[in-house]
């Protein structure tokens, strides 16, 4: 696949045979991949690195795969971890059930190894994408919609994120006040003018300080983002 750096998954996987085939053609693709019989065993790992992703079997000798992403799913500083629920419990129930417990996608067992590999591409191909929102050391989160400052979420208000994601989106090019006013109060001509300067004051602040110029004002028409 040729990636920069090494993409880590834990397959968590009883049955030894498909451990194997998993692990085969997982490492053939690039990937760095760690096979796990025991939930105690990933634990182990997990405690000390925590992979891109997750391949997780939800019949387990000593803990059941939903309690497992239960588990893993209510530590948000686990969200970027890309969970493929793999288990032969196929009924639609269940796989509805997985998605709603915070698994990703869900391959139904006995799977196609061609359909195995594309799957997990495809997932581990939108984390890599999601490399390059990057401006300085804010990240932008397209699958959270939320913006980092190094690891921490920036706590914008839902109008300083609309601000925020445009000025993002269209680094280097001036936004009209009147394009900001469009994009986050609509039609509502309710508003008062000052309201957009205190919101890119507060964004300013919440940014850093080693940030705060990255927002450039353009007397007469409005703001725009450097591109760096």
């Amino acid at each position: 696949m040729g990636m920069s750096k090494s993409y880590l998954i834990y397959s968590l996987e009883d049955d030894s045979n498909i451990a194997h085939i998993i692990s085969l053609a997982l490492s053939k693709q690039g990937y760095e991949i760690k096979t796990f019989a025991t939930y105690a065993g990933f634990c182990q790992a997990f405690e000390k690195e925590k992979p891109d992703m997750i391949l997780l079997d939800l019949m387990l000798p000593d803990a059941s795969g939903e309690d497992i992403l239960k588990a893993i799913r209510s530590d948000e500083t686990n969200d970027a971890i890309q969970i493929i629920i793999v288990s032969a419990k196929n009924r639609t129930i269940n796989k509805i059930d997985g998605l709603d417990l915070g698994a990703d996608d869900y391959i139904a067992k006995p799977f196609d190894v061609l359909e195995l590999i594309s799957r997990v591409n495809a997932r581990a191909r939108r984390k890599i994408k999601k490399e390059n929102y990057k401006i300085r050391n804010i990240t932008f989160d397209p699958v959270n919609n939320y913006f980092l400052l190094d690891e921490n979420v920036i706590p914008f208000t839902t109008s300083e994120l609309k601000i925020f994601r445009l000025l993002f989106k269209r680094k280097g090019e001036p936004i009209s006040r009147d394009e900001f006013f469009n994009v986050i109060w609509g039609n509502d001509v309710s508003y008062e003018t000052r309201i957009l300067d205190m919101h890119i004051k507060e964004i300013r602040r919440k940014i850093g300080k080693e940030n705060s110029d990255l927002i450039q004002t353009i007397y007469g028409i409005g703001y725009r983002m450097k591109n760096e």
